[in-house]
């Protein structure tokens, strides 16, 4: 069956988009200072710091409401479980290659580096040595650390060298005027005995240099310092062309980078090798003079040298290779990216129908399915909500059809109550004051009150067995039997025995009823009480409290039962109680029901009370004793106050 839309359905198809309070204030914000701004800057008004006040507010502004639109675009992107699978397996699948791609290339950038460095102070190095053995050199010797002769001016004999002693390879040493040279012990044999090799100004070490390696180089000489921010560079060092023009050497053969060429073939591989000459001396720890060897090649030169081999077959080999597991890993990548991409896809279709599932029964649509035939715990919750929606659907059926019967049973009970006389009256000769309780929607006690032909009054209190429909259509027949036999003038255990046979032959054993019905005589003060199975109603005179027991079975239990009756007088301010076994039975929280003591004790206490006195004594003795313990039976109470 369908149902309309509820009203949280119906919320959520009309959903629209509600800005918060403080996002409001913010965009006011930024609309009062951005006009401020631009009214200031278009009147040209010097206005100082508040023009600079209004920019920098409606700047700040500005950002906040950027961030707040560029979160609530990312919790809309994400809303929906299929977008949110998409964008988590896109920063998962996607993301990392560019990420990937960029480590990989620093780090290959920073080998590149380290190599091509090292290679050329390794090259420099042996270029010295090559000279140092080949060529004419000045020569400086230095004995117990001080200079014994020196070929070359600003290393003059007699000076302090014990800066000599670090001198056990080339190494640079710097003259006045920043000229660099390179200094190196000439032979074992020979100790104390250092070349100078110039460098800077020495076109043919740098080309050697250049042609050795392969790369463009140059030399630079600073100063380092050290600071607490790190290590800091005064050096008129550079990369950029300018500086190349004037002091950077090609290789011999090489050609001019003039933008041709693929990027492997461009020079954009920079090192840089710097490390402390040996004169002058450091004057601190802190600061110390520096020669930077600097040299700049192309990718494909330096994956030539690294490939190097004596037979140019195996460094292809190795290529190969490299670019074989390469290739390799990345295929492997993108099939598990596209077997991702396919999991994510059958994941996303079925929540995706799981999502249009559950918005049809928002709708009211209990009659949709899912269907899923996946093995997997989301075919699982669908199989699940199907059986979800199957129950639901069910029970609404089975509300619907309880609401029927609740409704039948509500007009059941109207109709119940409308045949129960008022609660009070005033008959010949007496009075009368009731109370009924039922237990369920259609109780099963009973009382009534009538008028007999031959002019007595009648009262009736009955209890049938059981509670519900059953029982509330056999205490409708109950009194329309008493009625019409009461009018026909039949009364006592006449009377008795024919509702007896009615109730027998219209039930089952199992429904019966308990019946008292009292006849009082005005003129004469009498009444005659005939009893099938009820309780014994009290007599109260006098302040003594009689009960008035007449034993016998209830109506319906057989068709032939002999009902007893009694007769007896009644003087004016005696009252009678009939009460139903919803009162004595009446149990509280540990199981002690109210009994027929405390209820012979409560009408004893109140003997002098009325008939309202007495009937709120009583209810109110009997809700104290059960507290919040549930009722248990049907309780009635008549009393008769006679005048």
């Amino acid at each position: 069956m369908r149902r309309r839309g509820s009203p949280r359905a119906r919320c959520y198809r009309s959903a629209s988009v509600t800005l918060r309070k403080s996002t409001k204030i913010w965009i006011a914000v930024f609309a009062v200072s951005f006009v401020l701004s631009v009214t200031i800057h278009a009147l040209k008004s010097e206005l100082g710091c508040i023009g600079a006040l209004t920019a920098i507010i409606a700047f700040v502004s500005g950002v906040v409401l950027l961030s707040m639109a560029i979160a609530a675009l990312f919790r809309a992107t994400v809303r929906r479980l299929t977008l949110r699978l998409a964008f988590s397996y896109f920063l998962i699948g996607i993301v990392p290659i560019p990420l990937l791609a960029m480590l990989l290339f620093c780090a290959g950038y920073i080998l590149a580096h380290q190599f091509v460095a090292l290679r050329t102070r390794r090259e420099v190095t042996a270029i010295v040595r090559e000279a140092a053995a080949r060529e004419k050199l000045p020569v400086v010797r230095i004995a117990n650390d001080s200079i014994e002769s020196s070929d070359v001016p600003w290393l003059k004999a007699g000076e302090k060298a014990a800066w000599a002693k670090s001198v056990t390879e080339p190494r640079p040493v710097v003259e006045e005027g920043r000229r660099i040279w390179m200094m190196t012990p000439r032979a074992p044999d020979e100790a104390g005995t250092f070349v100078l090799v110039p460098v800077s100004r020495s076109p043919d070490f740098l080309q050697r240099l250049a042609d050795r390696t392969g790369y463009i180089a140059w030399v630079e000489e600073g100063r380092a310092r050290q600071s607490r921010s790190g290590l800091q560079m005064d050096s008129q060092s550079t990369v950029e062309a300018g500086s190349e023009a004037k002091k950077a050497v090609h290789p011999t053969g090489s050609k001019p980078a003039d933008g041709g060429g693929g990027i492997l073939d461009k020079e954009w591989v920079a090192a840089v090798y710097i490390e402390n000459v040996a004169y002058p001396p450091a004057a601190s720890e802190r600061e110390r003079q520096v020669v930077v060897w600097l040299a700049r090649t192309s990718p494909r030169i330096v994956s030539s040298q690294l490939f190097a081999q004596g037979v140019p077959a195996i460094a292809r080999i190795f290529r190969s290779i490299l670019f074989g597991l390469s290739a390799v890993l990345l295929l492997v990548y993108l099939v598990a990216l596209a077997i991702a991409f396919a999991l994510v896809g059958t994941i996303t279709r079925n929540v995706n129908r799981l999502t249009r599932a559950s918005e049809a029964i928002a709708r009211g649509d209990f009659s949709v399915r899912v269907l899923s035939r996946n093995r997997d715990q989301i075919g699982d919750l669908s199989r699940s909500f199907d059986g979800m929606a199957g129950s639901i659907e069910r029970l609404l059926e089975e509300t619907a059809e309880k609401k029927r019967l609740e409704g039948e049973i509500g007009i059941a009970r109207t109709i119940q109550q409308k045949l129960l006389p008022p609660p009070e009256a005033d008959l010949p000769g007496l009075s009368l004051v009731a109370r009924f309780e039922p237990l369920a929607a259609i109780g099963g006690d009973y009382y009534d009150y009538f008028r007999l032909p031959d002019g007595r009054s009648a009262v009736a209190v009955g209890d049938v067995s059981g509670h519900g429909l059953p029982t509330g259509l056999l205490v409708a027949m109950a009194k329309a039997s008493l009625s019409t036999l009461l009018e026909s003038g039949l009364t006592g255990p006449a009377l008795f025995s024919r509702v007896n046979e009615l109730i027998t032959r219209s039930t089952d054993s199992r429904n019966y009823m308990t019946l008292a019905v009292f006849a009082f005589d005005a003129a004469t003060r009498r009444a005659d009480l005939t009893n099938g199975g009820q309780l014994a109603p009290y007599r109260i005179s006098n302040g003594t409290v009689e009960a008035i027991s007449l034993p016998s079975f209830p109506l319906g239990l057989s068709e032939k039962r002999e009902f007893p009756s009694r007769e007896f007088a009644l003087a004016s301010g005696d009252r009678v109680v009939f009460v139903t076994d919803g009162f004595v039975e009446a149990t509280n929280a540990d199981g002690e029901p109210f009994g027929f003591d405390r209820l012979e004790s409560l009408l004893k206490a109140e003997a002098a009370s009325d008939a309202e006195q007495l009937r709120d004594a009583i209810l109110a003795a009997v809700t104290a004793h059960i507290g919040t313990s549930a009722a248990g039976d049907d309780r009635t109470l008549v009393i008769l106050a006679i005048h």
